[in-house]
């Protein structure tokens, strides 16, 4: 066939600018359903042609960066407002903590370093 194929369900719900263009917007919100957030597969908006857990995981990693603390305003414009490109909103209580390598750093400046594997 010479096309990429993958034998994962995709795109049922793909981004657009407005309600006319897609299902969600590019903060993954539900268009018309304020408070849901689709953040699975049906958010791919196209056939990778292999294993799509990795883009899966980057897009919902990215969408819940945007979420805001308990308390706190909702740094997204509202639907139906232009996108524009946002900070990720730092956690007020990390899970990992911040001396671990592992740890969320913000702003993203690129990879971390990874540490040489120990010699045996």
């Amino acid at each position: 066939m010479g096309t990429p194929l993958t034998a994962h369900f995709l795109g049922g719900c793909p981004i657009g600018a407005d309600a006319e263009s897609g299902v969600i917007d590019p903060y993954h919100r539900l268009y018309g359903h304020p408070g849901i957030s689709v953040v699975d597969g049906s958010a791919v908006s196209a056939n990778l042609g292999v294993n799509p857990s990795l883009t899966i995981t980057a897009q919902a990693e990215r969408a819940m960066s945007f979420w805001p603390n308990k308390g706190e305003g909702d740094p997204r414009p509202a639907q139906g407002e232009a996108y524009r490109r946002l900070p990720a909103v730092a956690p007020r209580k990390p899970a990992v903590p911040e001396d671990a390598f592992g740890a969320l750093r913000l702003p993203f400046l690129g990879m971390p370093p990874v540490p040489p594997k120990a010699k045996r």
